[in-house]
């Protein structure tokens, strides 16, 4: 069943691609989990529950960021989990500044839905992006 739970983490990056932050909520369990770690200077650091945590989630990210670019290249699959290997280059609205990470995504899918979704980041470059002086 792994290769079935690739399938759901691929749609998940392809619906976030097309802005489909709707649709991709259907996707999640009724206990879903979002870790995203980083320092307390990251306002979207934390831990988000269900669809009211992905929403607030983006609800924080809308007002401070605009993705560029962000691509999912490696696909690893682990069972029960899928772990997502991708970068991002992003722009900040407050200073324009701009800053280029690499991620991992570690997914858990039990009966076709995310049940967790571990995100670690490169936090420095995000936190040293937020408080760059407008250029």
């Amino acid at each position: 069943m792994s290769e079935q739970n690739v399938d759901v983490i691929r749609r998940f990056f392809r619906l976030f691609d097309e802005g489909r932050l709707d649709d991709i909520e259907a996707l999640l369990s009724d206990d879903f989990e979002w870790v995203y770690h980083g320092p307390k200077s990251l306002p979207w650091a934390g831990t988000y529950h269900g669809v009211a945590g992905f929403r607030e989630f983006f609800g924080i990210v809308r007002g401070l960021i605009e993705v560029q670019e962000c691509e999912a290249y490696d696909y690893l699959d682990a069972g029960d989990r899928v772990v997502v290997l991708g970068y991002s280059r992003t722009r900040i609205l407050a200073n324009d500044a701009r800053y280029e990470a690499q991620w991992m995504n570690v997914f858990t899918v039990r009966d076709g839905l995310i049940t967790r979704y571990l995100d670690l980041y490169d936090t420095a470059s995000v936190v040293e992006a937020l408080h760059a002086p407008r250029g």
